[in-house]
């Protein structure tokens, strides 16, 4: 396929402008008038069918279907021949079909001859008062409308070869009149002006598009003409200015070579690099030879050897990332590494980048300062006896600082032992509904029963007795409902004061203890408009400390209370867990309130920072949470509070804690 494609190109690519154009005038007539006669012979064939074969074959089924119903009811075969018979006089009829509705043949007629042409179809039902009794066929030809269109292609076909013949005669003699002719003429004279023969000038042939690029050529001419003085002319001017340009470039060479004989002689360590890559080393003068107690030979033919003596290859990226950032470096203080046997000194390197030849290129000085800083050490040592003036000062402040962290420590206990009493509180609240009302249910129960006693010395009958059980059976019941919610309030306070009283590491479930945590915040929690949701799996196992984490729940819960919805009817604090891989989690509180200005969130756990100074605030909560995070359950947290969307403090806390750390 791909050959036959490649010998069709060279085939078009090898004709003529004259056979070109003929061949695409003679394709442009004949394909649009075969592409239309086609659609309308088509179109007259489809028209002829529908009128003369399919419209008749209709007419026929419907004819025959409601003749066929009372004969095939009545089974008078003779009447059904007629009818068909009738039918069957059309030469384009092929076949008649009836079967009755046992699929048994009833009428069938056929004309033998009529099997060429296109085959039509038309079937019916037949129905005698509503009742199916058999099927009707009707198959019909439309060969001899085929060929009568065939007939009718051939004679179109013949009057567009001869249109085609008479337009291609007619374009033939315009297109070598008005065309070729002027064409060859104007090629005749191309060939004169490619040898350079300007003198004899080109015809015009009128006004149109040819006689146009005629003018156009012939101006070409002119033009060429004066080109050429002008370059003879140019000439000249250019061997005098490559004559300059050789003085110029041996000027060049004479200052390069002063320039490399200074850069050899300077006493300052010298290299030229190109930039790009790994900075390749161009070359280096001897003082830096000297300093490095480098081989010349082993430095030229290895980039790495030069690279290498970076003793902190990050603090040599950070000087070359400087360079490409600001296009110098002055007085960067680097550790390098010299020959072997040689201990490594201390340079300030400065360089600069220029560019030579159009391409870019490094400089770089090193000035060996290991003895000036060995001076500075030895002056900072001498002012260190500076330190015992300042002596009692730091003491005093020292002792300042212990009893602030005292205060803190005894603000810090105070807070807890405060948190913990609101737990007590909080629990007796919740335990008294639950006790109260299976106090309530026993003293019911114990009239119950004073007064089945009554009734019993009287005289017991079989409902009373059924009356008693039933309302023993249901007071019992409310009792152990009672009792046992008691009892689950019980066990959750223990367990959460257990957690907050003690720093013991156990394994336990994250949805479980924060429900406990949050059931012990009930009470605080439903004195505010605020709700508390969580979004946590269960399952989310943490071998850790559940104290330490439920005071940070229990801190930040009341930092939302207390500062979060100030100045609105109601908010939400949302509290959400998930995995973060196999040895982490994401824990998440999150409330839909005010939010942190941001000039604040840079110090919110900063200690003793508050807003709410003396109004409920005494700004230990969030650094109490801080350090209990880092500290204790080994993790980090962070807060976000973009503004109008509330704050989020997220905490990345490890599944398993090896140690705990003392808390501040």
């Amino acid at each position: 396929m791909i050959k036959s494609l490649q010998t069709w190109q060279k085939r078009w690519a090898a004709l003529s402008l004259r056979q070109t154009l003929f061949l695409g005038a003679s394709l442009g007539i004949l394909l649009p008038a075969l592409v239309l006669g086609y659609f309308q012979i088509v179109s007259r064939y489809e028209n002829a069918v529908d009128l003369r074969v399919r419209a008749p074959m209709e007419q026929y089924a419907d004819v025959l279907s409601r003749g066929m119903a009372v004969a095939m009811w009545n089974v008078d075969k003779g009447v059904a021949d007629e009818l068909v018979d009738a039918v069957m006089r059309n030469p384009d009829v092929v076949s008649v079909r009836v079967v009755d509705e046992n699929q048994e043949i009833f009428v069938f007629k056929r004309n033998e001859g009529q099997v060429d042409g296109q085959m039509l179809k038309e079937s019916r039902e037949v129905v005698y008062n509503g009742a199916r009794v058999g099927q009707l066929t009707v198959e019909l030809t439309a060969a001899r409308v085929e060929r009568e269109f065939k007939s009718d292609i051939l004679k179109l076909a013949q009057g567009l070869l001869a249109q085609v013949a008479v337009s291609f005669l007619f374009i033939w003699w315009l297109f070598n009149r008005r065309m070729m002719r002027p064409l060859q003429e104007l090629q005749a004279g191309a060939l004169r002006l490619a040898r350079g023969e300007l003198k004899q000038p080109l015809n015009t042939f009128g006004t149109d598009e040819i006689g146009n690029l005629a003018k156009g050529l012939d101006a070409m001419r002119i033009d060429l003409g004066h080109l050429l003085t002008e370059r003879d002319q140019k000439n000249a001017t250019l061997e005098h200015e490559l004559a300059e340009r050789k003085r110029t470039e041996e000027a060049l060479t004479l200052s390069r070579a002063k320039f490399a004989a200074i850069f050899d002689a300077s006493p300052v360590a010298m290299t030229v690099s190109k930039l790009g890559g790994e900075f390749t080393l161009v070359d280096f003068n001897v003082a830096w030879e000297r300093l490095f107690a480098q081989d010349r030979a082993l430095v030229r033919t290895s980039a790495d050897q030069h690279n290498a003596l970076w003793q902190n290859q990050h603090e040599r990226q950070r000087v070359m990332e400087t360079l490409m950032q600001t296009g110098e470096v002055s007085r960067s203080p680097n550790w390098m590494l010299r020959g072997e046997g040689h201990s490594a000194i201390l340079c300030e390197v400065s360089g600069k980048v220029f560019s030579q030849g159009g391409e870019p290129f490094l400089i770089l000085a090193y000035e060996d300062i290991t003895e000036k800083q060995k001076n500075q050490q030895d002056i900072l040592q001498l002012n260190a006896t500076l330190e015992v003036r300042v002596a009692e000062r730091t003491r005093e402040l020292s002792e300042a600082l212990s009893h602030l962290t005292a205060a803190q420590s005894e603000l810090v206990r105070s807070g807890k032992m405060a948190a913990l009493g609101a737990l007590v509180a909080g629990i007796a609240h919740e335990l008294n509904t639950p006790v109260g009302n299976s106090l309530m249910v026993a003293s019911t129960m114990q009239d119950q029963a004073a007064s089945f006693s009554q009734d019993l010395a009287q005289g017991l009958t079989r409902s009373r007795l059924e009356q008693f059980v039933a309302k023993m059976q249901d007071g019992a019941s409310i009792l152990m409902s009672g009792l046992r919610h008691a009892a689950e309030l019980v066990a959750s306070f223990k367990q959460v004061a257990v957690d907050q009283t003690s720093i013991n590491r156990r394994r336990f479930d994250l949805h479980d203890t924060v429900e406990e945590i949050l059931l012990t915040l009930g009470p605080s929690i439903r004195k505010t408009t605020c709700t508390v949701q969580t979004q946590i799996p269960a399952g989310l196992a943490m071998e850790s400390f559940p104290g330490p984490l439920g005071q940070v729940i229990t801190n930040l819960i009341n930092n939302a209370m207390l500062h979060a919805f100030e100045g609105r009817e109601s908010g939400v604090i949302t509290i959400s867990a998930h995995a973060d891989g196999n040895d982490h989690l994401i824990f998440t509180v999150q409330d839909n309130g005010v939010g942190i200005p941001q000039a604040h969130l840079a110090r919110v756990f900063d200690p003793f920072f508050t807003t709410k100074l003396g109004r409920g605030g005494s700004g230990l909560g969030l650094n109490i949470v801080y350090n209990l995070v880092h500290d204790v359950l080994g993790g980090s947290i962070h807060v976000d509070s973009p503004p109008g969307e509330g704050a989020c403090f997220t905490m990345r806390l490890p599944l398993l804690v090896a140690v705990v750390q003392p808390t501040h």
